[in-house]
């Protein structure tokens, strides 16, 4: 699958909604493909860590005009989706 994202430093509003429609409106499931994406454009097959899915959901909320994202309460979520 090839990344919609083009650039390590910043995402468009076409890209972040690329990402929300793959995700189902699921903002943090749309930074956690957005973040792995991010992992392959530097040749990494790691998973992304709590630390890179924030940094992609902090520019999918700004290329939507969103205020930045918590990351307490992110990784909060996070375990949430993860534990159900």
């Amino acid at each position: 699958m090839t990344p919609a994202v083009h650039s390590m430093a910043m995402v468009t509003a076409g890209e972040a909604s690329t990402y929300l429609e793959a995700a189902c409106d699921d903002e943090l499931r749309a930074a956690v493909l957005l973040a792995c994406d991010r992992c392959r454009l530097v040749g990494s097959l790691d998973p992304p860590d709590a630390e890179g899915i924030h940094h992609a959901l902090f520019l999918l909320r700004r290329a939507r005009g969103l205020p930045a994202p918590s990351l307490d309460a992110m990784r909060v979520e996070l375990r949430a989706k993860l534990a159900a």
